[in-house]
């Protein structure tokens, strides 16, 4: 292999490492805007990720405790460093039935994943329904 061979791959490795860098910093963002904005008593802000080989989702939820319903929803689906959180407005609604409203695969196991953490910080209280059948 050649120096100039070996300067391209290492560069290459620079480039996808600032990129991700930078996705996970819009990822923080997301959800310190969330925190700030939904700061109110007895809401929960939960996340949830799917991987696969070529999409994958993270979905960021707001979820009323008391009412059992997800007031406010953002996500990131794609295939790769260039995807974006936007708000989820068709994730909004009851818990129950979250998944279904995702659309997309990738979206309903990251849906999925969040709702199974809302479930253990509220003591079990909010569950989806593909926990409840299981």
């Amino acid at each position: 292999m050649t120096w100039q061979a070996v300067l391209v791959l290492l560069a290459a490795f620079v480039v996808a490492g600032v990129l991700s860098y930078r996705q996970h910093l819009g990822y923080q963002r997301a959800v310190n805007e969330l925190a700030a904005e939904e700061n109110r008593s007895g809401m929960l802000l939960v996340s949830g990720r799917s991987k696969g080989r070529l999409r994958g989702a993270v979905v960021l939820l707001v979820i009323d405790r008391r009412r059992g319903t997800v007031t406010r929803a953002r996500a990131m689906e794609g295939a790769s460093v260039f995807a974006r959180f936007s708000e989820r407005p068709e994730l909004a609604g009851p818990v129950e039935g979250a998944e279904e409203r995702a659309g997309s695969k990738a979206l309903a196991k990251a849906v999925h994943e969040a709702l199974g953490m809302a479930g253990r910080l509220n003591a079990g209280a909010l569950r989806s329904t593909r926990s409840r059948a299981a």
